[in-house]
């Protein structure tokens, strides 16, 4: 019973020694020059940039993307995935004040394993 009550102490000691509140504190002020206190308000530099990547592996079935262009406050982009039925889902997109504002839509025709073809032969219903 010593024993407990000496861990006890020695956690609340422990505990009462450690500093508190947040490791990392936000930024005091806004920056120079105004802004609304956003990292891509820090620099005051216009935030344009584009890039792209692919990701194929035919041996897997795996096929996906994304291109994006920013210009300012408006970003545009689309990106795609080969879904499992055979079909390739493509977003558009536009992201501005408005908001984000997908358009989606699907290339190909969706494909299913014949009924008995073994490909579910692993599951029991």
């Amino acid at each position: 019973m010593i024993s407990k009550a000496l861990l006890f102490v020695m956690m609340l000691v422990q505990i009462q020694g450690e500093p508190q509140g947040p490791a990392y504190l936000p930024p005091s002020g806004r920056p120079a020059g105004g802004g609304s206190g956003h990292p891509d308000d820090w620099a005051g530099d216009p935030v344009n940039y584009e890039f792209s990547y692919e990701v194929q592996d035919t041996g897997l079935g795996v096929d996906f993307g994304h291109r994006e262009n920013r210009k300012d406050e408006e970003a545009k982009g689309s990106y795609h995935v080969l879904l499992p039925d055979g079909r390739t889902q493509i977003v558009d997109y536009v992201a501005d004040a408005g908001g984000y504002r997908p358009m989606i839509r699907y290339e190909g025709t969706a494909t299913y394993p014949a009924s008995g073809s073994g490909a579910d032969e692993g599951y029991k219903y």
